[in-house]
């Protein structure tokens, strides 16, 4: 996705109430005067990730020393997105199963990185698809496996109301697309 010029906060109070009144708000009634304004300064952490770069939050790892005898897991990572389609929200946790090489990073990276990815307009397959390159790229592991859980507001919110279902996402990279490999990192991952 291509990242967005600075934002201009007055420009996006004024598309806020132009879509407000499009809809039929009544935009001057006093309870929603300075929503335009708290739409706009939201969408600053919302988006938030456009700029960033999930490779520098991820931190590069430490080296390992020596042979390091199997996966690393990290499980459970709450995170919160905005769904491109329409622009609602969509939360659940992330777990990340990698078979390092070289490069070991530290727990709190993960979170930093997935933040970073998170806080965009995001897809939930693509951002599943982001964590798994970023973390072989970064940390040059052999394999990588991502798993996604999400609810997302745009089935709970509108349409048919679909309150309590979550969708799930996989992606992988090199030893863990396939075979022994891949069942030795689901099971670590609790699939």
């Amino acid at each position: 996705m291509a990242t967005a010029s600075a934002p201009d906060l007055l420009a996006a109070e004024r598309a806020v109430r132009d879509y407000m009144a499009a809809i039929g708000l009544d935009v001057d009634h006093p309870t929603l005067l300075d929503t335009p304004r708290r739409v706009a300064y939201a969408g600053l952490d919302l988006y938030s990730g456009l700029g960033g770069d999930p490779a520098k939050a991820l931190g590069g790892g430490e080296p390992i020393e020596g042979v390091y005898p199997g996966p690393v897991s990290v499980k459970d990572v709450p995170y919160s997105s905005i769904c491109e389609h329409h622009l609602l929200p969509f939360k659940g946790i992330i777990s990340v199963a990698y078979l390092p090489d070289r490069m070991l990073a530290g727990i709190g990276d993960f979170d930093a990185m997935i933040r970073v990815l998170a806080a965009r307009p995001q897809m939930q397959e693509r951002l599943a698809d982001e964590i798994a390159e970023t973390v072989s790229s970064t940390l040059g592991a052999k394999g990588v496996l991502v798993h996604l859980t999400a609810e997302h507001a745009c089935m709970w919110a509108r349409g048919e109301r679909t309150v309590g279902a979550t969708a799930q996402s996989l992606a992988s990279r090199g030893v863990y697309d396939g075979g022994a490999d891949r069942a030795e990192a689901r099971l670590l991952l609790g699939l």
